[in-house]
């Protein structure tokens, strides 16, 4: 049997700051590099999680889909990757209830000597700071593995 992680974050003025905090993101080590593409929620995609995926040179039109979904005030989701480490999964931006769902879907990183625990902090840790540097707070934080 599989296991999933998750972190959701609340970030009070997210729906205001979407797009920075996706390029903070960018800027902390993060990259939109999955596996040799992009891939992102298009718009209008009204809850239907239809991932589209996109060369890696087109990321200037795909961020251009980012700032439009932030402007109508709906779900952006794009996969991200840590640097060289090639863990990362989909970062779901949700402006309505400013919040963050962080799903741990690629190359999940255990706790060292520990398999099979996830290692939150690992993740935090590249996570955070990128949200602070926008200048913006965190409400909550919650880590969930099953």
């Amino acid at each position: 049997m599989g296991r999933s992680a998750s972190i959701v974050v609340g970030i009070p003025k997210l729906g205001l700051n979407v797009y920075s905090v996706v390029s903070s993101l960018l800027a902390a080590g993060w990259s939109y590099d999955d596996h040799g593409h992009i891939s992102y929620l298009p718009v209008g995609d009204r809850g239907e999680f239809d991932w589209q995926w996109a060369e890696l040179d087109r990321w200037p039109e795909v961020a251009a889909v980012i700032k439009s979904k932030e402007g109508e005030g709906e779900l952006v989701g794009v996969s991200l990757v840590y640097e060289d480490t090639g863990s990362g999964g989909e970062f779901l931006l949700n402006p309505s209830d400013d919040s963050l769902l962080f799903s741990l879907t690629i190359n999940m990183r255990d706790v060292q000597g520990v398999s099979g625990v996830v290692d939150f902090t690992w993740y935090l840790e590249r996570l955070i700071p990128a949200i602070l540097r926008v200048g913006l707070s965190i409400e909550y934080l919650e880590c969930n593995q099953l």
